[in-house]
């Protein structure tokens, strides 16, 4: 992400934002008038992000957006408002502003946008390698398949395996592709605000509700609502959800009439929502409701053609990143990328090679400039099991009565990890 553009004709405030930017390592730079901001936006780049005051000296921001927006400038444009505005602020982001904020909550409501804005405009701008195994050529062709109709989607996978990828090819071969494409992380919304992230809330909701505010739900009106991680969502917003896919209406927090909105759901997890069910962390009904076409993304280990064309595009990207000139993999940095089991998946590849081209002196990447997550197997051995590892780890299952959970506690790893290892040593057991 490129810099923020404060426009704010109250030094003192202005000072205070980009203050609070600088902390949070986001680069600003303030100017306090509309002949100012042209100014700026004459050098604009294409990730820079636009936060300015409604009312300035030599004109208002909406004007200056309607400018913008003449220019063929999309980039975000975020309103400051005072709580008297937000008619106005409104209006704004029918112009096409990304959305409005009240100068008071600032702190509160800037950065959680800010973090939204810059993972959707990574999402845009980063190249993207269309795997060719025979596993996403399948994908691929179930994608076609279930993108022309208005199904319910849920992308099951393993952290790294780039489920929202898929979600958004599905989002850009169907009749929706016009529409919005709002992809929502369900692990960082809190538990208490998670309903009005969703779907929105009247002024006075809650304490800090000082002024109206629509959830992702309208915001993807007429295109796809992404919901990553669903798991994590809290049981009373499960509820809240099913009702709004079964009945087509939602209701904001606080609100006393329903509203209507034309979303189509993709949903994605990492884990097993039929053990979250049984753990009562997740109904029953709204697995069903999700589910009405399934997609299992194969974790990267299971589709190792894919492994060195992808080392192949990261490197090319890592070239561009640090302007360097590194042509390839030699033999031993080959087999190493080939053997290792890639735990993290793609995203893990991904970072892999980058740090091995930054470390790397000449033309060529070594093994030893690899900083593996794990220990790698071998590279001239075959790939087979560690007989004493999967004893450990039926022995711990047997233990937590299938339970992988409390498996993974018992054996003093993480569940994902757990779960690698049961898919590669191929362990069967009974929950």
């Amino acid at each position: 992400m490129g810099r923020i553009i404060v426009i704010e004709d109250n030094i003192i405030y202005s000072d205070f934002v980009c203050r609070l930017l600088e902390n949070k390592g986001y680069q600003s730079v303030a100017t306090s008038t509309c002949n100012g901001a042209r100014k700026l936006f004459a050098k604009m780049q294409e990730d820079d992000i636009v936060l300015a005051d409604m009312r300035l000296p030599d004109g208002d921001g909406i004007a200056l957006l309607e400018e913008l927006r003449k220019q063929g400038r999309n980039n975000p444009y975020i309103v400051m408002t005072d709580y008297d505005e937000v008619p106005t602020a409104v209006r704004s982001m029918k112009l096409g502003a990304e959305d409005y904020i009240p100068k008071k909550l600032i702190e509160d409501n800037l950065f959680p946008l800010l973090k939204t804005l810059r993972k959707r405009m990574e999402r845009h701008e980063a190249p993207i390698y269309e795997r060719q195994s025979a596993a996403f050529r399948e994908i691929d062709h179930k994608i076609k398949l279930v993108a022309t109709t208005n199904m319910s989607v849920l992308i099951l996978g393993e952290s790294g395996t780039g489920k929202e990828h898929i979600a958004e090819k599905i989002h850009a071969r169907s009749k929706r592709s016009a529409g919005p494409f709002i992809p929502v992380d369900c692990g960082l919304l809190s538990k208490e605000l998670a309903a009005s992230a969703l779907f929105g809330h009247e002024k006075g909701a809650f304490t800090g509700a000082e002024s109206k505010k629509q959830g992702f739900w309208e915001e993807a009106a007429g295109g796809t609502l992404f919901l990553d991680e669903i798991g994590n969502l809290p049981p009373e917003v499960q509820q809240m959800l099913l009702r709004a896919l079964e009945a087509k209406r939602y209701r904001p927090t606080g609100g006393s009439k329903d509203k209507k909105a034309d979303v189509r759901i993709i949903a994605a997890t990492n884990e097993e929502l039929q053990t979250a069910i049984a753990e009562k962390r997740f109904r029953a009904d709204l697995y069903q409701r999700l589910k009405e076409y399934t997609l299992h993304i194969p974790p990267l280990r299971e589709c190792r053609e894919d492994i060195m064309p992808l080392a192949d595009f990261f490197l090319k990207l890592a070239n561009e990143e640090f302007e360097k000139q590194v042509k390839g993999f030699d033999t031993e940095a080959r087999k190493q990328l080939l053997a290792y089991t890639w735990g993290g998946n793609v995203r893990e590849l991904k970072r892999v090679v980058h740090w091995a081209v930054l470390h790397t002196e000449g033309d060529t990447v070594t093994a030893d400039t690899f900083d593996f997550d794990e220990m790698p197997l071998a590279s001239d051995a075959p790939l087979e099991m560690d007989d004493m590892e999967k004893k450990q780890i039926i022995r711990a299952l047997e233990q937590a009565k299938g339970n992988r959970k409390l498996a993974a506690a018992l054996l003093g790893i993480g569940r994902t990890t757990l779960y690698n290892k049961i898919r590669l040593y191929g362990i069967k057991y009974k929950e």
